[in-house]
């Protein structure tokens, strides 16, 4: 599934998106074996706690997308991911917050470092992403929407290019995707590109079933992070158009199609994740000294720092345990290293 041959415009996956109300107390006979200190994740202000492992060897470049149960406890899922040896898919995992256990779905996604996930009303809305299904490395301009009533995952209209490695952000039931990467595989034909790196912010409607182009990003953000903040969309990081670290945050506005350059990281970050959590924008990576952990406080246009994982991984997303929000970051096992995903409580 996920291949940039033609496909079905629905593909069935077992998986339940954890709509609101639909979490269920009995976990299938797959799941890993519950924390028995799962009261006790993250109880400290400013800390990490270290999680159940994610099942499979797919921990690199997947993307996870969290929709939140109405009781509090969320559900993350991850879609694709390669094994960090060129082999490029893996099978849908689920990982659920309140029990500190996963379960495996099956139906694998080939596609890694996909542009991201945005949850609108009970579904997850993914797109793009790279893979190696002739032997070369190819993007997608597929766009989904997971459904957890039906279980089903359903085709929607492509995007306007062949994209991978971006940020999205939700405001308004619509879907704000900044690519990092666009395919130059079959330019000059439509929806490629002359350069690969790329600047254009797109929208996407799932009422209309439309995309469309907004104005560009003034900084190039390959493999940034963001989210939504008071209805403006935020993506800082990643690396420009020469390859080379950025510390630059940019903020869009949908109300005037503007963006707005503000204050930069303190450091520039090499491997940046990150998540919105409580109006700021929380980010993570490696420094030449280290690991740093920063948020970002748009009222004041500041970054402070945070405690740091002693390691970490991607990709990270919120959410709720507990009655409050945490940062999920998941760094699943690969052939060369373990898995070591961890939860962040601010």
């Amino acid at each position: 599934m996920f291949r940039h041959l033609p496909l079905p415009l629905a593909l069935a996956l077992s998986v339940v998106l954890a709509a609101c109300g639909d979490d269920t107390p009995t976990q299938p006979s797959n799941a890993l074996v519950p924390s028995s200190a799962q009261s006790s994740l993250g109880a400290t202000a400013n800390s990490w706690s270290p999680i159940a492992p994610m099942p499979g060897t797919a921990g690199q470049g997947p993307a996870v997308g969290v929709v939140p149960n109405a009781t509090g406890p969320s559900k993350a899922y991850v879609f694709g991911g390669t094994d960090g040896a060129g082999g490029s898919g893996a099978a849908t995992r689920v990982y659920d917050v309140a029990t500190n256990s996963w379960r495996v779905i099956g139906n694998t996604v080939y596609a890694f470092n996909l542009n991201g996930v945005g949850n609108i009303g009970d579904k997850l809305y993914f797109s793009g992403g790279t893979d190696y299904g002739s032997g070369s490395l190819e993007w997608t301009n597929q766009t989904w929407a997971f459904d957890p009533v039906t279980e089903t995952l359903t085709r929607k209209a492509d995007m306007p290019l062949y994209t991978a490695n971006g940020v999205s952000g939700v405001i308004g039931d619509k879907l704000y995707v900044l690519p990092g990467s666009c395919s130059g595989n079959g330019y000059p034909s439509p929806g490629y590109c002359a350069q690969e790196t790329i600047r254009k912010l797109f929208r996407f409607n799932p009422a209309t079933n439309i995309w469309v182009t907004k104005a560009s990003c003034p900084h190039f953000h390959r493999g940034g992070v963001g989210g939504a903040i008071e209805n403006k969309f935020y993506v800082v990081g990643g690396v420009d158009d020469q390859f080379h670290l950025t510390r630059n945050l940019d903020v869009y506005d949908p109300a005037t199609n503007a963006w707005k350059a503000l204050a930069p990281l303190p450091t520039t970050l090499g491997g940046i994740v990150g998540a919105v959590l409580r109006g700021q924008l929380f980010v993570v990576g490696t420094s030449s000294s280290g690991i740093r952990h920063y948020a970002y406080n748009p009222t004041t246009n500041k970054w402070v720092a945070k405690a740091a994982p002693s390691t970490y991984g991607g990709p990270a997303a919120k959410v709720f345990l507990n009655g409050t929000t945490r940062m999920l970051v998941l760094s699943g096992a690969d052939v060369d290293i373990g898995d070591h995903s961890q939860l962040y409580t601010p």
